[in-house]
């Protein structure tokens, strides 16, 4: 089982996260800031849930957000998802701006949470894959049509045609998100995104209403999956090894996303 770190210090509240996470992963457990550096090093776990009232300071922030940036510094590919009070939110879109995946309010909701902590792990392993395969092209003079042409997997996999690469995503998870001046834009595509009032390479005009970070990592999500279908000629098992998650989960990303399984290549 993949090991999940969690970083919290009211038993009750620990509890109910063992019986609501420990059937999927293997729960390693802080209960302040310290606990969770040294459990932090020991395990490298992809995954986080932390209380951000960590003591000494049970009824602020300061505790949880030191450990937090303490964590994406020390590892940036970590998925933190920050757990407080609904009383306290606005402390949980401060620890967004500082790095955090995502948050869930307490009381907490074992369902709710446990979708949350499937995608943020879901996710790592997606950057993890891309991290990976970009390595590997980098290494050939050839790149990824030298690699296809002799090979028939790939040529099915990476057919000609438009690449669609993480880059978009890349630059959406940054600043531009946290401070809320990104604008709507299509993924994929030649277009750029408009944030800060200054149009990227592509020069997309900017749209009424702002692209929140949850809706940022939505799209790229079903970008990836509808690609991964693609390119797989429709065929549900190489789609799901592709992504590296199970069928099932690939079915339920389908399913939240509407896409149909008739799917054919542009």
């Amino acid at each position: 089982m993949e090991k999940l770190l969690v970083v919290e210090d009211v038993q009750d509240v620990l509890n109910q996260l063992k019986s609501g996470l420990g059937s999927e992963y293997d729960i390693v457990v802080g209960t302040d800031r310290a606990d969770a550096m040294e459990l932090f090093l020991k395990h490298s776990p992809r995954v986080v849930a932390l209380d951000l009232g960590l003591p000494p300071d049970t009824e602020g922030s300061s505790e949880g957000v030191h450990c937090l940036e303490w964590m994406v510094q020390r590892r940036p590919s970590t998925k933190v998802v920050v757990l407080t009070s609904r009383a306290m939110r606005e402390n949980a879109y401060h620890a967004l701006a500082r790095g955090a995946y995502d948050f869930h309010l307490k009381p907490v909701v074992p369902d709710e949470l446990r979708v949350v902590i499937r995608r943020a792990f879901h996710l790592s392993r997606l950057e993890e894959q891309s991290s990976l395969l970009k390595e590997a092209l980098e290494r050939t003079t050839a790149g990824i049509e030298g690699i296809a042409g002799q090979c028939v997997a790939l040529q099915r996999l990476f057919p000609p045609g438009p690449v669609v690469s993480l880059q978009l995503a890349e630059r959406m998870s940054g600043d531009d998100l946290n401070c809320g001046t990104c604008r709507d834009a299509p993924l994929g595509g030649e277009g750029g995104v408009v944030a800060g009032g200054m149009a990227q390479p592509g020069g997309v005009r900017p749209q009424s209403g702002h692209l929140t970070l949850r809706e940022a990592r939505d799209r790229v999500e079903r970008r990836m999956v509808l690609d991964a279908i693609g390119n797989c000629g429709g065929n549900m098992s190489r789609a799901s090894e592709f992504l590296g998650v199970s069928r099932p989960a690939l079915y339920d990303l389908m399913k939240k996303y509407g896409i149909s399984r008739r799917i054919t290549r542009g």
